[in-house]
């Protein structure tokens, strides 16, 4: 039955009783019959009420549920207007917790997304409290995980950046604003939401020292590139003069030829170095021997080494006597160290290279019993044009880019290469090459 036809009849019942128990009072001459009456309608028009009020409260309370979040419990009245109601509110609930398992993943993906930035990001409310922030954003900004962040208006110290957040929490967009904090540059760009600020911050400390080294390589090249054209420019004017004697003439084309190589090997080495470095170079390994090629990369210093008495040894370990690496990459390496050993070691001392298995590959060392580095040096000598004797190290003919090249040809095989040094006890480069092939003992 329906809603409105049960209160009709139900109202309309009870005032026919009311008036039926009225009329037999009246008639039976029984008193305190308005009295019962009103009670019997009262408590007929209670039961009729409680009847429909019930599903009613039962669908109030489950809306209330659906409102919380919590599971709801439909009634089930057989009151045909109620029973819809109660259908609409199952399809409202289904829709809504669909839509919420929607935002919820579309939330955890935006936040999975937001986490794996390698770009901090940070939320702030209109008050800039900061309520969202990415691991990259508190790595940046030297924050741990769980560490307690400062407002906006707290986290920079710098004027620029203090300046900057005053700006996007007012409402304007702030862009490629830059900002140091700790041995860091980072470029901000923030925008303004609703009710707060979006910031994203852009790590350029290597960018920026990228460019440094940039600036600096550009400089040494053009001064190590000046020095011998200017001398070539000035002995060549000179050697115009017809006037010169020929001994004279002799040293100064000896002097422009020296220049001339100089140059040679500094432009060859930059190629090589910019071979190595753009990627267009990788190593062509193969099983090597190592003793026959440490002794021709050895061949072309012989005589320099007789001239001034250094000793050269070699110790071929018996399980390091071969190796998986590109030959003449190796022939190149050790070209340059024998090069640097051969410029610092003194007349009558040595130059040993050595091989040992480590760590599933090869190790190779070139020891010399030299002037050796200072500690100060270490870190810095396999950068380009690094010296730690500028002055010795040009009249000598080095170019300043040999150990970087070395460092690029190792690590470009998967190795790496490292130094131990102390002034007057000589210097150790070693460098280690994944892969041994092994092999079997190799004479001096």
């Amino acid at each position: 039955m329906k809603l409105a036809t049960r209160l009709v009849v139900g109202t309309f019942s009870i005032v026919l009783l009311t008036i039926l128990i009225l009329a037999w009072g009246e008639r039976a001459g029984v008193p305190g019959v308005v009295a019962i009456a009103l009670v019997v309608a009262l408590v007929l028009a209670w039961v009729a009420g409680r009847s429909i009020a019930r599903p009613l409260v039962a669908l109030s309370a489950a809306a209330g549920d659906i409102a919380a979040g919590a599971t709801p419990r439909f009634p089930r009245s057989g009151i045909p207007e109620v029973d819809t109601l109660v259908q609409t509110l199952r399809r409202l609930h289904s829709d809504l917790a669909a839509r919420v398992v929607e935002l919820q993943q579309q939330r955890v993906g935006g936040s999975t997304i937001i986490d794996a930035m390698v770009e901090g990001v940070l939320a702030s409310d209109s008050r800039g409290r900061i309520v969202t922030a990415n691991p990259a954003a508190r790595r940046l900004l030297g924050y741990a995980p769980d560490a307690q962040l400062p407002d906006l208006a707290a986290l920079f110290r710098a004027r620029d950046a203090r300046a900057a957040v005053g700006r996007v929490l007012a409402g304007e967009d702030v862009h490629d604003v830059e900002v140091e904090r700790d041995g860091r540059i980072l470029a901000l760009n923030a925008r303004p939401l609703p009710e707060g600020a979006v910031l994203v911050l852009h790590d350029l400390t290597e960018v920026r020292r990228l460019e440094a080294v940039r600036r600096d390589f550009v400089a040494n090249v053009s001064h190590e590139l000046k020095t011998p054209l200017t001398s070539i420019a000035g002995y060549a004017e000179t050697l115009q003069d017809p006037a010169i004697d020929e001994a004279t003439r002799e040293r100064f084309l000896s002097i422009v030829i020296g220049n001339a190589r100089r140059m040679q090997r500094l432009v060859d080495d930059l190629l090589d170095l910019s071979r190595i470095e753009s990627g267009r170079w990788s190593p062509r390994v193969q099983s090597v021997e190592l003793t026959s090629l440490v002794d021709d990369a050895w061949e072309p210093f012989r005589a320099r080494a007789a001239d001034r008495q250094v000793s050269f040894h070699r110790e071929i370990a018996p399980e390091a006597s071969q190796a998986v690496l590109d030959p003449d990459a190796l022939r190149q390496i050790l070209a340059n160290l024998f090069s640097n050993a051969l410029r610092f070691v003194p007349a009558g001392g040595n130059i040993s290279v050595r091989t040992a298995a480590s760590d599933g590959g090869v190790a190779i060392s070139v020891e010399d019993d030299g002037i050796g580095i200072a500690r100060e040096h270490l870190g810095r000598i396999f950068e380009r044009f690094y010296r730690v004797d500028p002055a010795r190290s040009r009249d000598e003919g080095g170019t300043g880019l040999g150990l970087a090249i070395v460092r690029h040809l190792v690590e470009a095989h998967g190795g790496n290469v490292g130094v131990e040094s102390e002034l007057q006890h000589g210097t150790t480069i070693r460098a280690w090459f994944p892969g041994m092939a092994g092999g079997a003992a190799n004479g001096q």
